[in-house]
């Protein structure tokens, strides 16, 4: 409808108003547009022919002008307007722990109600300002609670800022194989307020009968805890589609790779790597994108650039064959002995490829046992991956007792005793740092000895000496 002026019309013309007999003004109907003139899905395939003149001349209001009367070239002028669209990314944020309790078995049949094991607590890096952390009480939380164990999820908040959470959780016992002997699982809304600093869910009354079935040959407990929780309003990221967002990236990327790979036997090789009397094919090209010590092999006037060879003497040609296996795939051989480890990590030192030595630090994380963990701690120390050398330090910690006493820990302490020495030392600060995070208000512990490590060591061993931490780098 056609918006009038806030001015008074003149009363000259005669199109816009009339006197009536009453003297009284008479505001004639605006003019009538169609759809055709708002959008052109709407515009008819032929000339519009404006609507008949009423025979009567008092006719009021149907006087068009040339500006407003409706025609097929003005509606095909208009285009369709542009389409924009978006995504909101609203995914679902699922934080796991594993929490092993060391001689559990002593702690339900002594604990009295009230006594409180915490684990550690642990966040996710998209919500930093919330923490998370499992409360167990072996014997109850009240009195009323005795005769069961009580465990309860807590949520608390690194800011004076107040947040509601609703999170699903979930609660594993797992035994000896693996397998969930007990199982819950809970929604409910997480509440805190500056004042009180946390809040908590849980199960106040599991039965003990049912969780000495959960408990494991060592008499530990293993609990697993799922958290699955959306993410703040806040924090949600939209975007806008554009034309190709269809595309799968990653089908992309693993075809690229696949192609790289598929180069690695062809005849466009175009220099070998000797060692030890084996040769090895490999493009240039490839060895160069990854180490820029191999770049500058090939770009000054060097025996490597004039005869397309590269000796490396002080490595296997295992090592090798793994190192090339990286270099064409991005990853490392699904089958990777430990053994093989401290070559690979001398290679990735010498030749400048950090992705490499994360990797093998990574892949021998997820191996460690209390068998091989003074023989990876060693790798660690002679190559200076920090982040795997602390990876070593939990498993040490829980089977300190067993790592004494053990044929491989008195290996190192006799051939090495500056590294037995170093593994000791972070044993004994990783324990006083976790009692400190436990309970944060209670005074510094004393300083320890190396030789007083057995009298404070944890007893009992986990999964046969098998103990699975994340590796973060």
């Amino acid at each position: 409808m056609r918006a009038y002026s806030q001015e008074r019309p003149s009363t000259a013309d005669p199109s816009v108003f009339q006197r009536t007999p009453t003297s009284s003004l008479v505001y004639g109907p605006p003019p009538q547009y169609s759809l055709m003139d708002v959008h052109p899905l709407f515009a008819a395939p032929v000339d519009v022919v404006a609507p008949p003149q009423q025979a009567n001349g008092n006719n009021v209001g149907n006087n068009h002008s040339a500006e407003s009367s409706p025609s097929t070239s003005r509606a095909n002028s208009l285009k369709v307007p542009p389409s924009h669209k978006c995504i909101t990314l609203w995914e679902p944020i699922t934080l796991k722990q594993e929490w092993t309790i060391v001689n559990f078995a002593k702690a339900i049949d002594l604990a009295a109600p009230g006594v409180c094991v915490r684990s550690r607590a642990f966040c996710d890096e998209s919500m930093p300002d919330i923490h998370w952390q499992l409360c167990l009480y072996p014997g109850g939380k009240r009195e009323e609670n005795q005769n069961n164990v009580s465990l309860f999820l807590k949520m608390s908040s690194a800011t004076p800022r107040e947040y509601t959470v609703r999170a699903e959780y979930r609660f594993y016992f797992i035994d000896e194989g693996g397998i969930a002997r007990f199982s819950n699982v809970n929604v409910g809304d997480f509440k805190v307020k500056p004042q009180k600093g946390s809040h908590s869910w849980g199960l106040r009354n599991i039965p003990k009968a049912k969780v000495q079935p959960c408990l494991r040959q060592d008499g530990s407990l293993q609990i697993v805890c799922q958290i699955e929780l959306l993410p703040e309003v806040n924090r949600l990221r939209t975007l806008e589609l554009v034309a190709g967002n269809g595309i799968d990236s990653n089908a992309v990327s693993k075809s690229y790779l696949s192609n790289i790979d598929a180069m690695r036997d062809d005849e466009s090789v175009d220099c070998k790597i000797i060692c030890k009397g084996q040769e090895f094919e490999a493009h240039k090209f490839l060895l160069c994108s990854h180490s820029q010590v191999f770049k500058a092999m090939f770009k000054h006037d060097t025996i490597e650039r004039q005869e397309s060879k590269i000796n490396i003497t002080d490595t296997t040609p295992k090592a090798i064959e793994h190192m090339l296996h990286y270099l064409y795939s991005s990853k490392l051989s699904e089958v990777f002995p430990y053994e093989d480890a401290a070559d690979v990590i001398q290679l990735a030192d010498k030749y400048d490829m950090e992705p490499l030595k994360i990797l093998v630090q990574r892949r021998l994380a997820d191996q460690l046992t209390i068998s091989n963990l003074c023989d990876i701690f060693h790798i660690a120390h002679l190559h200076n991956a920090d982040q795997l050398m602390e990876s070593c330090i939990p498993v040490a910690v829980v089977n300190s007792v067993h790592l004494i006493d053990s044929e491989e820990f008195k290996a190192l302490k006799k051939h090495y005793p500056d590294v037995a020495n170093q593994l000791l030392e972070k044993v004994v600060t990783y324990k006083g740092e976790s009692n400190r995070t436990t309970n944060p208000y209670t005074p510094p512990n004393k300083r320890l000895r190396l030789n007083d490590l057995n009298r404070y060591s944890f007893n009992g061993n986990l999964n046969n000496g098998h103990h699975r931490f994340v590796f973060q780098p």
